[in-house]
């Protein structure tokens, strides 16, 4: 029996010499320059609510080379919270916004007959120069 707790405890050890070099592996050189600190954003207030997501079409993209960005937007929403929102989350200064609400469209499923959510839409122009990275590209 002597012999199988033996085999056991070499085990163990190889195992722990296995972490050992996997931890010095990972570990950064002392000479690596250090992360730039990320600037994260105070609270955004309601701009998760009324901000649903960015918008993305060809369409979309030829605005985004002009300055104006689309997004979906919370039915309940009016232009001076969309306003305060764009401004808040992405540290830009809007000149204007439009909105309209998009209708739902009518789908059937065989007999079933159903419709697509309506949702709000609003096209936010920024002022001059300034452009939010990220939300142009894609199509």
């Amino acid at each position: 029996m002597a012999l199988f707790g033996l085999k056991k405890d070499k085990e163990k050890t190889k195992k722990a010499e296995k972490q050992e070099n996997v931890l010095d592996m990972v570990q950064e050189p002392a000479s690596a320059k250090p992360a730039a600190p990320v600037n994260l954003k105070e609270s955004t207030g309601r701009a998760h609510m009324v901000l649903l997501n960015h918008h993305l079409t060809e369409k979309t993209n030829q605005f985004a080379a002009a300055g104006r960005y689309v997004f979906k937007v919370a039915t309940s929403a009016n232009k001076i919270e969309v306003k305060k929102a764009v401004e808040a989350v992405y540290d830009v200064h809007v000149v204007s916004v439009n909105m309209f609400r998009v209708l739902g469209k009518n789908r059937r499923s065989g007999r079933i007959v159903g419709k697509t959510q309506d949702w709000k839409k609003a096209v936010v122009t920024l002022k001059q120069g300034e452009k939010i990275l990220g939300l142009g590209e894609g199509v």
